[in-house]
């Protein structure tokens, strides 16, 4: 420090001794607090995105399609690569599994008993799919064993398999998914298993459509603190774009049973959907149901089931009340492409988006005339048949635009 320096800190210390002796003490200007927001308010919700796709019918073209003969393996993610982008979107992705994966050794075959390669489980968790519902019609195509190794490499993949057991403890143990503190709890059953019956000492080996056994199931997620319950229902008749009485009373029944969300699946073509006020408790309760999402993948070329849609919910909690419900529903539709490639077809599942024909006036398009005529009746067939404005059902894209178009 240098000699002017001293001498001026000196001067000060000596100043405030004297100052203090005289009993002064300073006054220090308080900070001013800084202003209270005026007309915001916290936002104490969170909101999350799950995704459903209808079924995964894997006939033997498809499943022929998937191989590579270089790598000398089954490689199903260019199938599904044009719809990934909405499962990496999703905060949770769930398909319905309508086949086994019971081993190569059980030789790959589809109906009337289908047996796809195991490299499915695999691709499908790579591509963010987290959920397969197991219990359906085809829940033993190949058996207790099939039922087993399917369980087996699903899980090995890392995904969750639901609705189909190894044991009495399994079938009651409630599923329950944290998405970002919402507990959404699920289950899956079906309406039978192609007259197959199941094993006399295995009854818990695939969840049916009984009510007592559902009403126990939504108790235990209850009771294991859902918020939220989704029932994915394998039900109705095969090929029908109506849902049936039979869809109508069992939607009613679980709904007023304590599930709020139905996930619909096995006609193999896209179904209405809507939302239904029951009586629960004493209170009115609005639920949500999607009859059917029809087909995801498959070989089936006729029009409506060579398509289906890819479902999206939003559910929304209050983190003060704890509330929890459907804050939003969009879908979008696709179609699935059959190509010709050297001496097999290649399969792919298209988004009927903007993005598609966006592509139609490049110099190499991506789909002939014919096809692009086909994805624009799909997406025409979807509107027709969902689109429900005064409930808010509509198309992605349309909800898109309608944001876009407020500023």
């Amino acid at each position: 420090m240098s000699f002017p320096a001293r001498v001026s800190l000196t001067v000060l210390v000596l100043l405030s001794l004297l100052l203090s002796c005289c009993g002064y003490k300073p006054v220090v200007a308080p900070i001013p607090a800084p202003p209270e927001p005026v007309g915001v308010e916290e936002d104490h919700t969170v909101t999350v995105r799950i995704t459903a796709v209808g079924d995964l019918l894997m006939h033997m073209p498809v499943v022929n399609s998937a191989y590579d003969h270089s790598a000398q393996k089954y490689d199903f993610k260019p199938v599904f690569e044009d719809v990934a982008r909405f499962f990496s979107e999703a905060d949770y992705t769930i398909a319905n599994l309508e086949t086994r994966l019971a081993g190569a050794h059980r030789g790959f075959v589809s109906y009337p008993l289908f047996n796809t390669p195991s490299e499915l489980a695999q691709d499908l968790r790579d591509l963010d799919v987290d959920l397969l519902t197991t219990a359906n019609n085809h829940s033993l195509d190949m058996g207790w064993s099939g039922l087993l190794h399917t369980l087996d490499v699903i899980e090995e993949a890392g995904l969750t398999a639901i609705g189909t057991h190894r044991s009495a403890e399994e079938k009651e143990r409630p599923f329950i998914v944290n998405l970002q503190g919402i507990q959404v709890g699920i289950y899956n059953c079906t309406y039978g298993t192609n007259g197959i019956p199941l094993p006399p000492d295995r009854p818990y080996a695939v969840n049916l459509i009984n009510y007592e056994a559902i009403a126990e199931e939504i108790t235990r997620l209850q009771e294991a603190g859902a918020d939220i319950i989704i029932g994915c229902l394998h039900y109705g008749d095969e090929y029908q774009r109506q849902p049936s009485a039979y869809q109508k009373e069992v939607s009613k029944r679980v709904f007023e049973l304590g599930t709020d969300i139905i996930i619909g699946g096995h006609p193999h073509v896209v179904q209405p959907m809507e939302f239904i006020t029951i009586e629960r408790d004493g209170e009115l309760r609005e639920c949500f149901v999607a009859y059917s999402l029809g087909n995801f993948i498959s070989n089936q070329r006729w029009q409506y089931s060579d398509s289906g849609i890819i479902l999206n919910l939003e559910i929304t909690k209050d983190l003060n009340t704890g509330e929890t419900e459907l804050t939003a529903v969009d879908y979008i539709p696709v179609w699935v492409q059959k190509a010709p490639e050297a001496n097999r077809f290649k399969f792919r599942i298209v988004p009927c988006d903007q993005a598609v024909f966006d592509f139609y006036d490049q110099a190499v398009p991506a789909f002939t005339h014919a096809e692009y005529q086909r994805i624009r009746e799909v997406k025409e067939e979807m509107s027709t048949l969902i689109d429900q404005p005064e409930q808010g059902i509509l198309p992605a894209s349309a909800i898109a635009v309608s944001k876009g178009s407020q500023g």
